[in-house]
């Protein structure tokens, strides 16, 4: 997976967008049509529930730490990190 690529569309992304409703569901819509999933709006508005705990609970390193419990290598978690810090 290139997450260079993901992470850059991430850092594309206005954080005014991230701060309403409409706009995280709107970003949500379209990174689910980039991994070619069509997202019904409860899919969209379960989403977007989970992103707005997350964004009060969670870090980069919380997240990355998520991240290796679930199984990703630690090549590509040290891509990330370097991708973030650019």
């Amino acid at each position: 997976m290139d997450y260079s690529k993901w992470i850059n569309y991430a850092k594309s992304i206005p954080k005014e967008k991230l701060k309403s409703e409409t706009g995280l569901r709107d970003v949500i819509r379209d990174i689910g049509k980039r991994v070619g999933k069509n997202l019904s709006e409860d899919q969209v508005k379960k989403l977007a529930a989970q992103f707005r705990q997350m964004s009060k609970t969670e870090n980069t390193k919380s997240v990355l730490d998520k991240l290796s419990r679930r199984g990703m290598n630690k090549t590509d978690l040290d891509s990330i990190k370097r991708q973030i810090k650019k």
